[in-house]
């Protein structure tokens, strides 16, 4: 007489297929639609928090049937595997965000020049976020310096324009569109030098400090150049507008900037990133003439 051994099935190893796999559709689509910018960034996190917790389900359910399998030769042993792969794919970016979030101090606003920071040529703006994980944000720069000590401005040997135009060109090439631009021009009157705004160039906004056009003494002010654009981070788009300040001392040109997210009271370190990338390239481009 023949013995028949029935395995149980373990249901565990089942659903935490299941919902593995929601939880990675979820978090696909979810970050190409912002990528995209068809849903806003509120609505990412929400279902970006939603899909990790999903996929935290989804782990334990497979390490279950994983457990059941070991003890007692319950089927489900793919199923688990399985489980446990769509998992991991959403828990490794969800806690790598977790771990900058307890990591690097709360700010959203980078700059190279803490104590005066490059402004803004057109008001931009932020909103916070509801989720009490991250609380408020920490004032002003509290933590930068030590967090990212790379964050620092650049003196290069050379005029304004030269520098200018490497500003320019790197900006393009690290996806930072230049959408309001303010340029001084010098220029001597009568044996004095005046500073004055000179006339937008096609499709190029100059936007003044001043209350008025009138020129000054140019003794009375510091020759600068400031440019502000927008740019979003490479994988889930999120935005942040960008200031660029370029101030002639002596015979050299110093460059500064900063960055602001659009969006919650912590950027992930992302906008200490899009400053270093830019001002790594910029060293690059002005190979040789930088002073430091």
């Amino acid at each position: 007489m023949k013995i028949r051994y029935d395995r149980p099935v373990s249901h565990a190893a089942s659903w935490a297929r299941r919902i593995g796999l929601f939880a990675l559709a979820l978090f696909i689509v979810s970050a190409l639609l912002h990528r995209v910018g068809i849903i806003v960034s509120d609505t990412f996190v929400t279902l970006f928090v939603l899909s990790g917790g999903l996929a935290a389900l989804a782990f334990l359910l497979s390490a279950i049937g994983l457990l059941r399998l070991w003890m007692v030769g319950a089927r489900g042993g793919r199923a688990s595997a399985k489980g446990l792969f769509f998992s991991l794919l959403v828990l490794v970016p969800v806690g790598l965000a977790l771990y900058r979030v307890y990591t690097l101090p709360r700010l959203h606003d980078i700059s190279t020049d803490t104590a005066d920071a490059p402004a803004f040529l057109k008001p931009v703006g932020h909103s916070a976020f509801w989720l009490p994980l991250v609380g408020a944000g920490d004032a002003g720069y509290t933590g930068q310096k030590e967090a990212y000590p790379k964050v620092t401005g650049r003196r290069y040997e050379g005029a304004m324009d030269r520098i200018l135009e490497a500003v320019r060109l790197v900006a393009e090439n690290n996806r930072i569109s230049i959408i309001n631009v303010k340029m001084p021009e010098i220029r001597e009157t009568g044996g004095s030098s005046i500073v004055e705004r000179r006339t937008p160039e096609p499709g190029e906004a100059i936007v003044s400090d001043d209350a008025t056009d009138a020129p000054v003494a140019a003794d009375a002010v510091q020759p600068q150049i400031v440019l502000q654009g927008e740019t979003r981070t490479l994988v889930f788009g999120f935005e942040s507008d960008v200031s660029i300040r370029l101030s002639e001392e002596a015979e050299t040109t110093y460059v500064d900037m900063r960055s602001v997210s659009r969006f919650g009271p912590h950027d992930l370190g992302s906008n200490a990133q899009i400053i270093t990338d830019f001002l790594a390239a910029l060293d690059a481009e002005l190979l040789g003439i930088s002073v430091r």
